[in-house]
């Protein structure tokens, strides 16, 4: 599966999925560096210059997807990416959704990078960690149908099968 940036939006009820432009690095910083939110994330330094040099990495890379979630006023609301392929599995990651957000844009934004990744891309299975102390996120994969495999002193390892998306799929689109 390669990435040749020709990416069309996925268009949801609430959100909107569209690809990563140069011109949200200062969204995107603005979120990674926000204290409350980047609490259980890799550290991001409030360094402009090499967020977007982060983004025009990313624009020479085939084998990942890197998203703005934003509003049906295409207002940026949040981030979310998918990584680290190996063959059918992927990780998606860089989650974070801006003050205000609604939960039916948070639920929708994770719904679509699944649509995408399970029937549009053909993954077969989505592997993540969440750290333990993140209680919410932690239940949040456990009722959106992703299952602990394993874990370390400070982790959770899930993965979430297509199949178990396909199962939960229409619950949770009848929450929206």
């Amino acid at each position: 599966m390669v990435n040749d940036h020709t990416f069309q939006p996925l268009e949801g009820k609430y959100v909107n999925l569209r690809e990563v432009r140069m011109d949200d690095a200062t969204f995107i910083l603005s979120l990674r560096c926000d204290p409350k939110k980047s609490r259980f994330l890799h550290k991001t330094k409030n360094n402009l210059a090499k967020q977007i040099a982060y983004l025009e990495h990313y624009f020479t890379l085939d084998n990942e997807w890197y998203f703005i979630i934003e509003n049906k006023n295409h207002e940026p609301l949040g981030t979310h990416r998918i990584y680290n392929i190996q063959g059918t599995q992927y990780t998606p990651g860089s989650w974070l959704m801006k003050d205000g957000a609604l939960p039916q844009e948070a639920l929708e934004s994770v719904l679509l990078l699944r649509k995408l990744a399970f029937e549009m891309l053909g993954f077969q299975k989505s592997c993540f960690c969440v750290c333990k102390e993140n209680k919410k996120i932690v239940r949040y994969h456990k009722i959106l149908g992703g299952v602990i495999v394993s874990e370390d002193e400070t982790d959770y390892f899930f993965e979430l099968t297509s199949e178990a998306y396909r199962k939960n799929k229409r619950d949770f689109q009848a929450m929206l």
